[in-house]
């Protein structure tokens, strides 16, 4: 938590404090009660109320300065120990001061007892609260920059399998077409200036995203004969829309890695659709189940990609993966509305 921001907590703690005793003395009838008695004019009400004040702020800094060492082993017995004394002596000590050794004493001590203590607890709240806000803002930045540090990698990482098929595919093109092996040569070029240059931002167009997607999807065509193999549609409207890159190839990959069957129809189907700022993606593959399980990087990148979603799209997103003998299918809603 920012300093000037614990400041200004504690700043209205006191003055509540402050003007709580303020209206309680005034109410206790300790001072004048003439009709042209007015309180906020009264010097002795005014030093009372901080003399009270101030005394709190003893067994509250005293709970919130010692409160660190409570969690350090080597130490905590011994400033347990000296909470406790603190804790019985401080409002004996007080009552005493204010009344003397007389009987009265004794039950003005337990008052004070229970209340300076629960100052006491107060201040070890705040401290605690504090140090929570504090440790919950710096893991979420070590959590972003582990998940920068991912996303790093992930970007610079282009399949080996794929970039292995795919120039084998294109060098197969040259001899027989060649205008589509430069096209595939273009698009594989876009595909790694993508990954490597143009989706560094934290937020892309989806235009580009689709572009990048759709390269994908064609560079894998080229392997496959069954032109009905694969089905991708994009439906509604998506213009002005950003995202954050790279959240939806690892499911295709995923898709294209683990299918089976290439003969049938639709056995990759891939959906996108836009309805106002709600993005939905569907991915479904035929898969083998067994191959699946004994890929031992299965996963990975899907875990990556949650991680993700939950940091970016925190109560924005929602994802569903089911998983049968034989479908496996990916469905993805994001909220990107930046409001």
């Amino acid at each position: 938590m920012k300093k000037s921001i614990a400041f200004l907590l504690h700043l209205f703690l006191w003055v509540l404090v402050f003007f709580t005793f303020f209206n309680v003395l005034n109410a206790l009838g300790g001072f004048p009660k003439k009709p042209e008695y007015n309180p906020y004019l009264d010097f002795a009400l005014y030093v009372r109320s901080i003399m009270t004040t101030i005394m709190l702020t003893i067994p509250f800094y005293f709970g919130y300065i010692i409160t660190p060492y409570l969690f350090k082993k080597q130490k905590r017995k011994l400033f347990i120990s000296i909470s406790v004394i603190f804790a019985v002596l401080f409002p004996v000590a007080m009552s005493i001061m204010d009344d003397g050794f007389r009987q009265s004493a004794i039950l003005q001590s337990v008052f004070l007892f229970a209340f300076l203590n629960m100052f006491l607890v107060l201040g070890v709240s705040f401290r605690s609260l504090f140090g929570w806000i504090e440790q919950k803002r710096l893991h979420d930045i070590l959590e972003k920059q582990n998940m920068r540090s991912e996303i790093a990698l992930l970007r610079t990482q282009l399949n080996p399998h794929f970039l292995f098929n795919t120039l084998h595919n294109i060098d197969t093109l040259i001899k027989d077409n060649q205008d589509r092996a430069s096209k595939s040569l273009i698009k594989l070029s876009n595909i790694m200036r993508y990954m490597l240059h143009d989706n560094k931002s934290d937020q892309v167009s989806i235009e580009k995203e689709l572009e990048h997607i759709e390269n994908y999807i064609s560079l894998e065509r080229l392997r496959i004969k069954n032109k009905n193999f694969i089905k991708f549609q994009i439906s509604g409207d998506y213009q002005g829309i950003k995202i954050a890159p790279m959240l939806f190839i690892p499911f295709i990959e995923n898709a294209f890695k683990h299918s089976v069957d290439s003969d049938i129809e639709n056995g990759i189907t891939i959906d996108f659709t836009f309805v106002e700022n709600t993005i939905t993606f569907i991915c479904t593959n035929k898969y083998d189940k067994l191959e699946v399980e004994k890929d031992t990087t299965q996963g990975i990148g899907l875990e990556t990609v949650e991680k993700r979603l939950k940091i970016l799209y925190p109560e924005k997103y929602k994802l569903i993966i089911d998983k049968d003998e034989s479908i496996f299918k990916v469905r993805l809603e994001i909220n990107v509305d930046e409001n």
